[in-house]
């Protein structure tokens, strides 16, 4: 299970629930397409909140990513991390 924190909203991913699935079900709007990890449009900006906190991909993304990014649409999430900014 994954803590997941956007701004107020604190919520919890399924086993196996993509980050994007998540947000979806908790009613934030993210901005998407592809589903695929190749477009980028759904690329975010996170902090891990602790030190065991991992992002695993059910697809290579193809889009460059800065460490401090990733592809809500494509990633799993081990642990907490904090969600700088959801694009709308």
């Amino acid at each position: 299970m994954a803590w997941i924190i956007h701004q107020q909203i604190r919520f919890y991913l399924h086993d196996n629930e993509t980050l994007l699935t998540g947000l979806q079900r908790v009613g934030v709007v993210v901005d998407f397409e592809c589903q695929q990890g190749y477009c980028g449009t759904c690329k975010q900006k996170f902090v891990k909140l602790n030190d065991d906190s991992e992002i695993h991909y059910t697809l290579s993304p193809l889009v460059m990513l800065a460490d401090d990014e990733l592809l809500p649409c494509c990633c799993q999430i081990k642990g907490a991390i904090q969600l700088c900014k959801v694009n709308k």
